[in-house]
């Protein structure tokens, strides 16, 4: 079988596996959205126009990553449990071809609620956002390298090692990542750690693309991001490969 024809049905098995995925993943991207919007707002006495757009622009980014980051790996791992991992590596299919379905439908999956967290940040602060036309390519990248890193630490590692490994993600993006408040707060050190992670990356790319007159959309965020992502898709295929 082709890698193309492999690759297709693929797809088909992946969405209607993960159908159930769809609503549940808007309803907890929403909930992020509304959490970030809402709540982080009563931390400050005083809002001002660039604490309003990185609290507007650091919603999606924070929905979007944690899926990536979080649940992907979750689902993994209980996939390999499971063993339905197992399953399709006995088919006589290309892994190349496993592994892009399979990261196709995360990342199809996490969009919508991506943009339905800008349509709540923009609505909360009656915020006009200035959309780079490079928004498109931008969401995607970083929603398929979130994917692609939370993927990689699925297979590399035991699924309850991949499953604490996520749960401690979930706090160190929520309060220790420069994504709904500027790197410049952060210690030295964190920032050192975060110029090399590509979470910062993340953040500055949707800021970039969404509100471009304030952010730049920084080159060497996608590269950071493109290097992240090939790495993890290499680490990952290394893995399917070695155990199959």
């Amino acid at each position: 079988m082709s890698a193309l024809r492999s690759y297709g049905l693929l797809i088909r098995w992946q969405a209607l596996r993960y159908k159930w995925m769809l609503p549940m993943t808007m309803v907890v991207q929403a909930l992020f959205a509304l959490g970030i919007v809402a709540g982080y707002p009563l931390l400050f006495p005083e809002i001002d126009r660039t604490t309003i757009l990185f609290l507007a622009t650091g919603a999606p980014a924070i929905s979007l990553i944690m899926m990536g980051l979080v649940a992907v790996p979750q689902v993994v791992a209980q996939g390999k449990s499971e063993g339905s991992v197992e399953y399709i590596r006995s088919l006589p299919i290309p892994r190349l071809a496993f592994l892009a379905a399979d990261l196709s439908v995360w990342t199809a999956i996490v969009l919508p609620g991506v943009v339905f967290a800008v349509a709540i940040g923009a609505l909360r602060f009656g915020l006009p956002l200035s959309v780079s036309p490079l928004v498109v390519p931008a969401f995607v990248l970083v929603a398929l390298t979130a994917s692609c890193v939370g993927y990689a630490l699925a297979s590399v590692a035991p699924p309850m090692v991949s499953g604490i490994v996520s749960q401690v993600l979930i706090v160190f993006v929520l309060m220790f990542s420069p994504l709904s408040f500027p790197a410049e707060r952060l210690p030295d050190w964190l920032r050192a750690i975060h110029s090399v992670l590509p979470i910062q990356a993340m953040g500055e790319t949707i800021r970039g693309s969404l509100a471009t007159t304030s952010f730049p959309l920084s080159s060497g965020a996608f590269l950071l991001l493109g290097a992240w992502c090939a790495g993890s898709l290499v680490l990952a295929l290394a893995a399917l490969n070695r155990r199959a």
